[in-house]
């Protein structure tokens, strides 16, 4: 997995795209001088090659360290040519966003007497789903044509740029914290008679010593859950753990740190487990029928039991480590529909048969959307951590 993290320091930036300028001359020398308000002097946006229309809209404002002693004016304009100016500062190869794909509808600038800062302008970038995925473009806007006040070289650039995103990019960090659904729309995971559970997990530590040695990943306690570890087996082992009967084996074991797709199929009783598309166990669990459904207000009790995300039974037994592309069907996944391309990281949200849809993609807020129609969103108890993963590695 790889992992990138963009921490941007705006003055440090500025100063390397100024090719040398620093701020005239003078540490903070900000007096008389116009300059871009944006704490960063770029800004990465990721897009998918090939999906339906795809816009993005930012805006930028311009302003001066002291109320304006009159009006003054200008322009934000879009300046491909300055892409090389980028390159030399980033060291990466970039191209220009073609022109036709950049739109800026009002560019007109103004900071009115007395104030300190213009309202913003927007910047429309079209039709990002036609770029292609291996390459890097840059969209350089400058502040031109300034009328009434001088312009600060360092701060007159903003670089915008465009990367093709990975099928995942933020994952949702389960520690020390658990996700419920709030039912909108219960009925489709009633009695389950046939079923696919599906998730894409990394541990970042197993419970040894702790909750039995069980990490819960998902499933209703005492019904039929999917879970890591048991008092009599390693807690890197994966179980399903019905009502009836629990099923696991020593090929069931992961490490810790590394991305796992897992997939539980079950046909009244059956039970088919995959880990990463291999079926690594296959047995009759001797539950005909289950129900996720079943309301989650009031007390749990061991007749009354809850569908949870990295919780069962006691708060000891929480899955430490990150979680995404949590699946529910209500059939059977067959070992070719596992395995077709990409399906690890992505499905189609009007996929047949599936019931619900959380992507744990949000990378903000304790919600997490249901993707199906049913619209059963997830409530956490905190908010989790959200972490910018690149997956699958490119």
């Amino acid at each position: 997995m790889k992992i990138r993290i963009h921490i941007i320091c705006a003055a440090a930036m500025a100063m390397s795209l100024a090719a040398g300028c620093g701020t005239d001359g003078k540490t903070g020398d900000f007096e008389g001088k116009l300059y871009l308000t944006s704490s960063s002097a770029m800004e990465e946006i990721l897009f998918l090659e090939g999906k339906e229309e795809v816009t993005e809209t930012r805006e930028l404002s311009a302003g001066i360290p002291f109320p304006a002693a009159g009006k003054i004016t200008g322009r934000f304009t879009y300046a491909p040519e300055l892409y090389s100016r980028y390159n030399m500062a980033y060291g990466e190869n970039a191209v220009a966003m073609d022109p036709e794909k950049v739109s800026i509808p009002s560019p007109e600038m103004e900071i009115a007497a007395g104030n300190i800062e213009s309202l913003p302008v927007s910047i429309e970038f079209r039709h990002l789903e036609t770029l292609d995925e291996e390459c890097i473009y840059v969209a350089p806007v400058m502040i031109t044509d300034v009328d009434g006040i001088g312009v600060l070289e360092s701060r007159k650039v903003m670089y915008f740029v465009f990367r093709g995103a990975s099928l995942i990019n933020v994952v949702a960090g389960m520690s020390e914290n658990r996700a419920y659904p709030v039912w909108k729309t219960p009925s489709p995971l009633a009695d389950m008679g046939q079923f696919t559970l599906e998730a894409l997990v990394n541990c970042s530590s197993f419970a040894k010593g702790r909750g039995d040695n069980i990490s819960s990943i998902m499933g209703i306690e005492g019904k039929f859950l999917v879970r890591l570890g048991d008092a009599s087996l390693p807690a890197n082992q994966l179980q399903i753990a019905t009502s009836e009967d629990n099923i696991s084996n020593r090929n069931m074991q992961i490490e810790a740190g590394k991305w796992y797709h897992l997939a539980v199929t079950f046909d009244a009783g059956e039970v088919n487990v995959y880990i990463d598309g291999k079926c690594i166990a296959t047995e009759d669990c001797g539950v005909r029928t289950v129900n996720f459904s079943v309301d989650n207000t009031g007390e749990e009790s061991d007749s009354r039991r809850f569908f949870w995300i990295g919780y069962s039974y006691e708060d000891e037994r929480w899955f430490d480590g990150y979680i995404s592309e949590v699946r529910i069907w209500n059939r059977p996944l067959d070992k070719n529909e596992i395995n077709a391309e990409n399906h690890f990281y992505t499905v189609p949200v009007d996929s047949d048969g599936l019931v619900a849809y959380w992507k744990f993609n949000e990378g903000e807020g304790d919600v997490i959307m249901d993707h199906t129609a049913n619209g059963n969103n997830l409530k956490m108890d905190s908010m989790p951590e959200w972490l910018d993963v690149e997956i699958p590695e490119k």
